[in-house]
């Protein structure tokens, strides 16, 4: 083969720090065009994004010149300061320290899409801290609950 042929899709889940309820609908729209603006910077391609006040899920297409972290790592930086400088509710605004992604297949693409946007009404039913603590779980990924959201 010739060429490089990669496809990395990653469901990113980011809180904010000790969950406090600072995403309202309006930031979460607005904070999607900021984010998706990064991203393409970075040369990555935000699809999707979703949340509630405390947390959003996004869904991104990483090159394979950039490791998962530093694609969001950047991400949650730059919009902690874009968030502090253009809301005033916010100037202590900040993400909690870790985040989750967990990659997608072409054929689950649908379904996170739809997952991910429809985040409010999901969490009619489960917390955050439920949806969060399922997903490790269902990707077997270790995890000690009792520090699990210590930021």
């Amino acid at each position: 083969m010739s060429k490089e042929f990669i496809s990395c899709l990653m469901h990113v889940v980011v809180g904010t720090y000790r969950q406090k309820l600072f995403l309202t609908a309006e930031i979460r729209s607005q904070l999607h065009v900021y984010l998706a603006a990064v991203a393409k910077s970075k040369g990555s391609t935000l699809v999707t994004l979703g949340g509630t006040d405390n947390h959003i899920h996004f869904l991104i297409a990483i090159p394979a010149k950039l490791s998962v972290e530093s694609a969001i790592i950047p991400l949650k930086q730059s919009s902690t300061t874009w968030l502090r400088q253009n809301f005033e509710p916010l100037r202590s605004f900040s993400w909690a320290n870790g985040f989750a992604a967990f990659s997608i297949s072409r054929s689950q693409l649908d379904s996170a899409l739809l997952y991910i946007q429809n985040q409010e009404q999901f969490h009619w039913k489960k917390t955050f801290e439920e949806e969060y603590i399922e997903f490790l779980n269902f990707h077997h990924l270790p995890f000690k609950e009792s520090s699990l959201f210590d930021d």
